[in-house]
């Protein structure tokens, strides 16, 4: 007489925990490359406002003879929108005045003569640099004859291309790079 062995049905422990580790090794890949694509959503987003501010400045310009003259350092954005350096008390990427903006009514409301519709809007994504928390950006003004546009973006980012702006200062420390448009002198 002959004995079957029973052959047994499932999984042994080597060939379950295989499968485990190639589920998380694609898991881990799906959320670096996630955060990248987030990161690279946003940083575009204040591309493309920053690009639209410098257009309407230039149209301002061409209409009024002067670039916006304003007596502080306006968000760019809806009125409520934080820029700038929005918390820490230290500067960081030489960007010594940048904890001075906010919204300014009568920069948006000449924005809205040139702009059709409503503002552009900037990330708010927020980037840490020296302990200090950094988003948006703003309209650096002087007399009215030139002017510049201070933007930030989350990692090590080119800051050329802006709006056909030709001139472009950039500086990076840590997770943000702070890029500074300068408008041509009228």
């Amino acid at each position: 007489m002959k004995m079957w062995a029973q052959k047994q049905k499932g999984f042994t422990i080597v060939e379950l925990l295989i499968v485990i580790v190639v589920i998380a090794i694609l898991a881990a890949i799906s959320i670096v490359t996630y955060n990248g694509i987030q990161t690279r959503s946003e940083n575009t987003k204040t591309i493309q406002g920053v690009a639209q501010y410098v257009k309407a400045i230039h149209a301002y310009a061409a209409l009024n003879g002067n670039y916006p003259v304003e007596a502080a350092f306006p968000c760019l954005g809806p009125i409520g929108t934080s820029c700038a350096r929005i918390s820490g008390a230290n500067t960081c990427a030489a960007s010594g005045g940048d904890g001075g903006a906010a919204a300014q009514v009568s920069f948006d409301t000449k924005m809205k003569d040139v702009i059709s519709g409503s503002v552009p809007i900037l990330s708010n994504q927020k980037m840490s640099c020296a302990g200090n928390q950094y988003a948006g950006g703003y309209y650096r003004p002087s007399t009215g004859t030139t002017a510049a546009i201070v933007y930030f973006l989350k990692g090590d980012q080119p800051c050329e291309g802006i709006g056909g702006a030709q001139s472009f200062t950039r500086t990076q420390q840590e997770d943000m790079t702070r890029c500074i448009v300068s408008l041509p002198s009228l």
